[in-house]
């Protein structure tokens, strides 16, 4: 297979989010984030340690390269990306824990564990995600736990200003709705409608590594469920690379939102339950007898405001002083919405649906 490997892995690895996406918001009706990159690159470890037959079968189910060489150079650029976007605040711990294994042993039923991986998942996320499990996450038939925790704060390379910050309604269906901090503004941004979505899309650009907001807002307050359905059979790529640069009127609430996922729950909905049953040769990656993926959870959160990470100085973008034409959108997201967090519009890096907001 030729091609660059990150182009490569990066179609499979939007492909692979759409439909985990879909399944996951079918599941999650209240606000949810995830990274299927993040869950994408662990199980494809698994992947490099699987043998005969079921090596190949587990990279088609993952959208990998069959060219596994082409796989793993794109991936490891993946984890390079994530590493350096560190400085932007993007905070990574990905770990898999065997049982009794002779390079890294770890007894699941030692009450110790629990605090051990939470200390570890802590130190590498600068103490933005706490408690990622506890002594009940594990039983005496734990074989392999595997660990995502992501943070993610951005710095907005046309940033809000504060004062332009207000309270304004949210509103979660079509009757009820919240008072919420709205952040706003009028700059040029690339703005999209997406009529197979019923739903329009704007991107809002961050400092540092080419690392863009999409939002996908749909047409009407209930419209989120829909849209959501119909993501998977849509070709987002060419999506997120196209569009118009134009003025627009950005009303955009600031959250943070959290999520701790059962990734194997996930994941088997999509049809890829067999990745974690014994059928698949693991002998690649331990000795250890019986050898499956046991647990796989995943933690993420993301935190959305003006423009400043702790510590950094704010540089707000004026509003366009022109007054708004007629023709010119506005995008205000005041009622439940989808987002990516993606890299040169090729990797989904995190995803989330916010439907509620605290008041």
């Amino acid at each position: 297979m030729e091609g660059d490997p990150f182009d490569l892995v990066a179609h499979g690895n939007v492909e692979f989010s759409q439909e985990f996406f879909r399944v996951l918001t079918l599941a999650e009706t209240g606000g949810v984030v995830a990274s299927p990159l993040c869950c994408l690159i662990s199980l494809a470890m698994i992947c490099t340690g699987a043998k005969g037959k079921s090596k190949d079968k587990v990279a088609e189910e993952l959208r990998l390269p069959r060219d596994f060489k082409l796989a793993l150079k794109g991936l490891r650029k993946m984890i390079k990306l994530l590493e350096k976007a560190k400085k932007m605040k993007l905070l990574v711990a990905n770990r898999i824990y065997i049982k009794d294994d002779e390079l890294k042993s770890i007894a699941f039923t030692d009450p110790s564990t629990a605090v051990n991986i939470n200390k570890w998942v802590s130190n590498r996320t600068s103490k933005k995600i706490q408690n990622l499990v506890d002594s009940n996450s594990f039983n005496d038939s734990t074989h392999m736990f595997l660990v995502n925790a992501i943070h993610f704060k951005g710095v907005w390379l046309k940033p809000f200003k504060m004062e332009n910050t207000h309270i304004l309604p949210f509103f979660t269906d079509e009757t009820n709705s919240i008072q919420v901090p709205f952040m706003h503004q009028k700059e040029r941004f690339l703005y999209k409608k997406i009529e197979e979505l019923d739903a329009h899309m704007l991107i809002l650009s961050y400092k540092g590594l080419k690392v863009s907001m999409a939002i996908l807002l749909p047409n009407t307050t209930e419209g989120l469920k829909e849209m959501m359905k119909k993501l998977a059979s849509v070709n987002l790529r060419p999506i997120l690379l196209s569009g118009n640069i134009t003025a627009v009127e950005v009303f955009l609430p600031k959250f943070e939102i959290e999520t701790t996922l059962d990734i194997i729950n996930v994941v088997s909905r999509m049809g890829l339950g067999q990745i974690f049953s014994e059928n698949v040769d693991l002998t690649g990656i331990s000795s250890a007898e019986g050898l499956k993926v046991s647990k796989f959870v995943q933690k993420v959160r993301v935190e959305v405001s003006e423009d400043d990470i702790e510590g950094d100085a704010t540089h707000s973008a004026d509003f366009l002083d022109s007054e708004k034409a007629d023709s010119d959108p506005v995008f205000k997201c005041d009622h439940p919405f989808f987002f990516f967090l993606v890299f040169k519009f090729n990797h989904i890096v995190i995803g989330g649906q916010v439907t509620n907001l605290p008041k």
